[in-house]
């Protein structure tokens, strides 16, 4: 089955380049080295899948533009060794059939990589739904005249398609990580530095990054992108307590997590997120937005020296300088001045069971008074004067308090920690970033004594509080700083093993509405079983002078043109184990209308799939049962949030997802293989039926013309003829041939 040679030395120059070049698509050595070229693809493949998924490889390897060179070069490859060898003898059918099959495998492949649909459809007992939803995600734009309200209608643009990836762009490194540095909303302290995949060439896959839409004086940009993250309220720390050295903790020690938020207003707040007691006493968190309260907040320490009296010891600071006084000597006394300052002081009040000083401040004899409420265990309320300069705290040594007190903030050991501005910053100006100007200062309060100084952010350790088998230590993990409480965006590590559809993707975005620009954090909408309206953090809306445009990141939705309903959903555990061992839906298909599809309902479980087709275009959907979601019991977020309009309430609450699948290119692909089967069994099993080579059939005694011997005319024996007719290699005998081809 050798091809013919083409080229020839008469032809131009153009035609031997074109058929040297045919000649080559057509030879073994390139298909030798195609398909060895393929076949570590392949390789390396399975292991990009092993390690990170399916939704990894897919972006990394199956749906990438060089991975289909490499698959439309070996189809050109197999039709030019094909079309070569034109016209085609008989024994070489199955050769023909076995590359026309290997031909229409691999457009079934083309037409299933880009057609295919792999998609998840949520749903709640009792309910229904006709969409299902991709993992990929798009930009919807919302656009709206200044004028209108924000339930008006508007124009809407897109969808705008956006390639984001399976990991967190940082992961690929270039320049998104340092997009995000400038945010104030990064993680400090331990696991700040992000995975670098650096070892498989993921920067070959597209991506969408840069200006995606820029049209009619509105400009959408990507900057970064988290594939998964979690929300978090900033200003904020996260904090360690403990020691590595306790006895019986093993070789990591006993360490107490602390996750404190910012506070407006910690005495009407409904839960307490500012404090939190760990380790025998209580750490406070709060925000102090100038220099000035900064620097009193350090001198605002007590000196064991003078004591601290029945009511405390009082510590003023004004004017770079701390003035510390009993509260014992302030009770019944009148206006006193403050040693070497022109600042009065009077206590107006003292209230023993609040253990807080009312005080009266003025500059000057003639000064006007300003009046301070300075609390010992909640200095975060404190009231200080501003107005005078002044800023107070109050002391107060206490006996052992039990669990309840400390529950109160009536702690002997206290640890206070407070956002400040940067040294040499006064105030934060407004719009600017607020991660570089921002540190956080403590004070560590163990009667009688107190430090104050600078938290470090590296997660260097500070002393905490001293218990009696063990002296504890303060470690940072997490700051995340803020001028004004928000909500921001962390990313969270990959993991393969996570569901898409319980991923929290987000991307920074920089939006333009007629030269006004505003750069954020968008959260996408996740895949939930009901339709809801978006939270703040799932659309942001920028103004300009004349419109306004709402932008949303959406996940790609599929109608599948009829509706499943979701009557009941079986899940079985383990026995003694809380692992499911199998679960089942028993669905119904309905039209839009409501009316049945057929006649009973379907059980779609593991490994047995169903197949439906659209009523509208005939489409076959292959239908899986994936996973679900819950069990969700009264009194959890999820729980109410899906049941807030329901009438009846159900004991528990649990969601099936199914995975729509439809795949165009199916049939092609089982037809290729059947081509490709039947060629091979063409080539290796009936070529000696029915593409025998013909021969000449004459007497057994007469040798045929081909295999006659060759008489010489010297010698009457023909020896010399046989011996020359052997070294021609047709030493046999005629007639034993015959008969070697009769057996």
């Amino acid at each position: 089955m050798a091809a013919r040679r083409l080229v020839t030395p008469d032809q131009p120059a153009p035609v031997r380049a074109v058929l040297a070049t045919y000649e080559f698509l057509a030879s073994l050595q390139f298909a030798v080295v195609l398909i060895a070229l393929l076949g570590i693809v392949l390789g390396l493949g399975t292991f990009v899948e092993s390690g990170f998924g399916t939704e990894a490889v897919k972006f990394g390897v199956w749906n990438t533009w060089w991975f289909t060179l490499l698959n439309a070069l070996l189809a050109v490859s197999i039709f030019c060794a094909a079309a070569i060898r034109y016209p085609w003898k008989r024994h070489q059918t199955g050769f023909v059939i076995t590359h026309i099959g290997l031909l229409t495998l691999l457009t079934g492949c083309f037409l299933s990589q880009r057609g295919g649909i792999d998609a998840q459809l949520p749903l709640l007992e009792g309910q229904k739904g006709g969409r299902a939803f991709e993992d990929s995600h798009h930009f919807s734009l919302l656009v709206r005249p200044s004028s209108a309200g924000r339930d008006a209608a508007g124009t809407t643009v897109g969808p705008i398609r956006f390639r984001s990836g399976p990991f967190n762009w940082e992961e690929f490194g270039g320049p998104s990580a340092s997009n995000r540095k400038t945010s104030g909303e990064t993680e400090s302290g331990r696991g700040a530095v992000p995975v670098r995949r650096n070892w498989f060439p993921w920067g070959l896959a597209p991506r969408d990054q840069g200006v995606l839409h820029d049209a009619d004086g509105v400009r959408l940009e990507v900057l970064d992108f988290y594939a998964d993250s979690t929300a978090a309220l900033a200003p904020s720390v996260k904090l360690r307590i403990g020691t590595d050295s306790f006895e019986g903790a093993g070789a990591e020690g006993m360490w107490m997590p602390v996750d404190l938020a910012w506070q407006p207003d910690p005495l009407r707040g409904a839960q307490l997120r500012h404090r939190g007691s760990v380790g025998g006493g209580t750490v406070v968190f709060w925000k102090l937005s100038s220099e000035d309260e900064a620097e009193a907040f350090l001198l605002g320490t007590p000196d064991p020296k003078l004591g601290f009296g029945t009511r405390g010891q009082l510590v003023l600071v004004a004017d770079g300088k701390a003035h510390r006084v009993l509260v014992d000597d302030l009770v019944g006394q009148p206006r006193a001045a403050l040693d070497g300052t022109e600042l009065f002081v009077e206590l107006s009040d003292f209230q023993d069971q609040l253990s807080a000083a009312r005080l009266k401040v003025r500059r000057g004899i003639e000064g006007i008074d300003e009046e301070m409420v300075v609390l010992a265990d909640l200095p975060e309320v404190t009231v200080h004067a501003p107005r005078t300069g002044v800023q107070g705290t109050l002391w107060i040594e206490r006996e052992t308090s039990d669990a309840s007190e400390r529950m109160q903030g009536r702690a002997r050991s206290r640890i206070d920690i407070v956002q400040a501005p940067s040294k040499g910053l006064k105030s934060v100006p407004p719009g600017q970033p607020s991660a570089p100007n921002h540190r956080l200062l403590y004070r560590r309060w163990q009667a009688p004594l107190v430090t104050a100084g600078e938290l470090p952010i590296d997660g260097s350790p500070v002393p905490a509080f001293e218990m009696p088998r063990a002296k504890l230590e303060m470690r940072l993990d997490r700051f995340l700083p803020a001028d004004q409480l928000e909500i921001a965006t962390l990313p969270l590590p990959f993991s393969k093993d996570k569901a898409p559809s319980s991923k929290r993707r987000a991307a920074r975005v920089r939006l333009s509405v007629d030269g006004k620009a505003e750069e954020f954090w968008l959260a996408g909408i996740p895949v939930q079983p009901i339709d809801e309206a978006p939270s703040p953090t799932e659309e942001r809306t920028v103004s300009g002078p004349r419109r306004s445009v709402t932008v949303r990141m959406m996940p790609d939705a599929i109608d599948i043109g009829f509706d499943i309903k979701l009557d009941n959903f079986e899940r079985k555990l383990d026995p003694g184990t809380s692992q499911a061992s199998h679960f089942s839906s028993l669905v119904e298909f309905l039209d839009r209308s409501g009316r049945a599809l057929v006649s009973r309902p379907v059980t779609i479980t593991m490994n047995a799939p169903v197949d439906f087709s659209d009523p509208g275009n005939g489409r076959s959907y292959r239908l899986f049962q994936e996973s679900f979601m819950g069990p969700w019991m009264p009194g959890d977020d999820l729980y109410e949030k899906f049941t807030k309009n329901s009438p009846e309430k159900p004991e528990k609450l649990e969601a099936s997802v199914l995975t729509v699948n439809y795949d165009p290119g199916r049939g092609v692909k089982y037809l290729g293989c059947g081509l490709i089967v039947a060629g091979i069994f063409t080539m290796f099993y009936m070529r000696a039926y029915f593409f025998r080579p013909r021969r000449d059939h004459g007497d057994d005694d007469t040798p045929s013309p081909r295999h006659a011997p060759v008489a010489t005319g010297t010698g009457g024996d023909g020896r010399e003829g046989a011996n020359r007719g052997a070294r021609h290699g047709d030493s046999a005998p005629a007639s034993r041939r015959k008969q070697r081809g009769a057996r």
